[in-house]
């Protein structure tokens, strides 16, 4: 299946062109063969994968029309978008080049030197990472949708009421990169700038995972100032997958806690139901925000 070109919009082509580059850096993965042949002679070729959680199967399918691609579903509740076809795998490059923030470009460099040195495609030159401001393009919107959850928590006192309410936005990402670059492997960089756009700290922490230990960075956005920022940038710069609606109840909460109408009987309910009906809760999804790209 060849790429179908974005082209209808510029804005449109920008905002899935830098969308989808935050996507992959988090739960993409870009192959990279270190020979052309395999070990028993088979013609080897680079491919891309990007994971979705399978409530999120709608978004996998329209990426895969923009990109070239193929879904399939893997054990779990997972599918998996693919781009084989060297064509499309040349028109991603090409589309993200220039667009990666984190130590993750350093695979998409290996990627462009095989495509150069195939003399299949016009020549890449590879771009290096970008430093715009994080605010400025939807980048962070792709990252965010693979790797942050909204929660609403609070407290109900003897008269039933909502208190201490809590209304927070967490990203977290591993301390490393998996493989040496000289163009450096920690991603206390990237996470450090997300912070300061957010006006938060950022946390180092340490999980034991059986026999494995997982160290990374962990974001929280949890004040109003850090709130309010958030919620400016994604009025600009949407996400595209089922967690959009999940920011979409925890905005309506945010409206409700400024307007303190959570302190009656109804908001209060207003809030049980905001909470219960997100994450791994949800149960109704709405696809439509995603009518503005077709044709894209």
């Amino acid at each position: 299946m060849s790429a179908i070109p974005i082209a209808a919009a510029p804005s449109a082509r920008l905002i899935l062109a830098y969308y989808i580059a935050g996507l992959v850096e988090s739960d993409g993965s870009i192959k990279v063969p270190s020979s052309n042949r395999s070990a028993k002679g088979k013609l080897q070729y680079p491919s891309i994968t990007i994971a979705f959680a399978l409530k999120d199967l709608p978004l996998a399918q329209f990426l895969a029309k923009v990109l070239g691609g193929r879904v399939s579903q893997q054990p779990g509740q997972w599918v998996v978008l693919s781009i084989q076809s060297l064509a499309a795998v040349y028109a991603f490059a090409l589309l993200v080049n220039g667009k990666f923030r984190t130590p993750k470009v350093e695979a998409l460099h290996r990627l462009i030197h095989w495509l150069n040195q195939s003399g299949k495609f016009p020549l890449i030159e590879a771009l290096p990472l970008d430093t715009s401001p994080l605010n400025t393009n939807a980048w962070l919107a792709g990252l965010l949708d693979a790797d942050c959850n909204f929660l609403i928590t609070f407290l109900l006192n003897i008269g039933g009421l909502a208190y201490d309410v809590d209304l927070t936005m967490r990203l977290s990402q591993r301390r490393e990169y998996h493989r040496p670059s000289i163009l450096g492997t920690s991603y206390l960089t990237i996470m450090s700038a997300i912070a300061v756009m957010f006006e938060i700290n950022v946390i180092e922490y340490v999980r034991n995972r059986g026999v494995t230990t997982e160290a990374g960075y962990l974001l929280r956005v949890k004040s109003l100032a850090s709130r309010l920022l958030l919620i400016n940038y994604l009025d600009n710069y949407p996400l595209l997958s089922s967690k959009r609606l999940d920011y979409l109840d925890w905005r309506t909460a945010h409206d409700l806690v400024g307007s303190k109408g959570y302190r009656t009987i109804d908001g209060t309910t207003q809030l049980m139901e905001l909470k219960n009906s997100m994450n791994t809760k949800r149960t109704e999804f709405d696809w439509s925000h995603l009518d503005k790209y077709q044709g894209s």
